[in-house]
């Protein structure tokens, strides 16, 4: 394995941190929505500790790859999995948070070598791809050279300043919970759906109570009834972490400006974030309880 991969050379990007512990086992870490490296590789080295490997794949924002995703082809976590296979892993994993746990479980809906997903405040519905406030008619991931059927990031269609003001005013939301407002405003469909219940992995899923940034507190009871009624053949846990807030799962404990910043953003954060630190480490406790119980899938187990 490299220390380092580029997509010029390696198509995708990403960074390995090899740890001790769980040998011929690794995960791919997505990170999350404007989660630069150095915050990811932190906010995840609790995972190292425990002796999980760890191959951190951007999808955007990193080394030259566009601040938010348009079209990300879902072939990076392809090709990743590639790399990881040559080197001999015979079990790999995702894990990812928010906009990363989206696309972990993207991912893992249409690659069966995935055989555990870690997905924390995770949303699954394909959205619009949007540059700045500027909708672009485009879906945010791709696969095989085709867009994925998205549904439209319907705020960026309208006068975005006039929604912003009514969300940032209104009760429900607030200054704080403007990204929920927002994208509550969105219509979705049944062809924009991640179809979670084509999985080959053992899945456990976290959001908070409320979430302020996007409806995760609806996501993740609807893919648990979905992959019930589904008779879905892997492990499956969803848990729900009332005074946590969107960021779950992740250590940013070494991170005190990137809390303090999401004080003044998420009001969860705001309101105690003492709880949202509790539920984080909770949170993180229960997915290394979970990755545990991680065993390679049979080849006849497999749907």
């Amino acid at each position: 394995m490299k220390e380092r991969y580029s997509l010029a050379e390696d198509g995708f990007v990403g960074y390995w941190h090899p740890a001790k512990g769980h040998e011929g086992k690794a995960l791919i870490v997505f990170p999350g929505s404007g989660a630069d490296y150095e915050l990811t590789r932190k906010g995840t080295e609790f995972l190292a500790r425990a002796g999980w490997n760890r191959l951190l794949v951007a999808f955007a924002g990193w080394d030259g790859l566009p601040e938010d995703p348009v079209l990300a082809p879902v072939e990076y976590a392809e090709r990743a999995i590639a790399v990881l296979k040559q080197a001999g892993f015979e079990a790999i994993g995702a894990y990812g948070i928010s906009a990363g746990a989206k696309f972990a479980i993207t991912a893992a809906s249409l690659l069966p070598e995935i055989s555990i997903v870690v997905a924390a405040s995770p949303f699954d519905y394909t959205t619009e791809a949007f540059r700045g406030t500027k909708a672009l008619n485009a879906s945010t991931f791709s696969f095989r050279g085709e867009p994925l059927p998205y549904d439209p990031t319907v705020t960026l269609h309208r006068n975005l300043i006039s929604v912003l003001v009514r969300t940032a005013f209104s009760r429900k939301y607030g200054m704080r919970r403007m990204l929920r407002g927002c994208y509550e405003e969105n219509v979705q469909t049944e062809k924009a759906r991640i179809k979670v219940e084509n999985m080959h992995a053992d899945f456990l899923m976290q959001c908070p109570g409320y979430d302020d940034c996007w409806p995760s507190d609806e996501a993740v009871p609807r893919m648990e009834r979905i992959m019930r009624e589904a008779e879905y053949p892997y492990r499956v846990k969803a848990t729900v972490y009332e005074k946590g807030s969107h960021l779950l799962c992740a250590d940013f404990s070494g991170s005190q400006e990137y809390l303090k910043s999401m004080k003044r953003i998420l009001e969860a954060e705001h309101a105690d974030q003492e709880a949202c630190n509790q539920a984080r480490t909770d949170s993180m406790k229960e997915a290394l309880q979970f990755l545990e119980g991680w065993q390679e899938k049979p080849e006849e187990t497999k749907r």
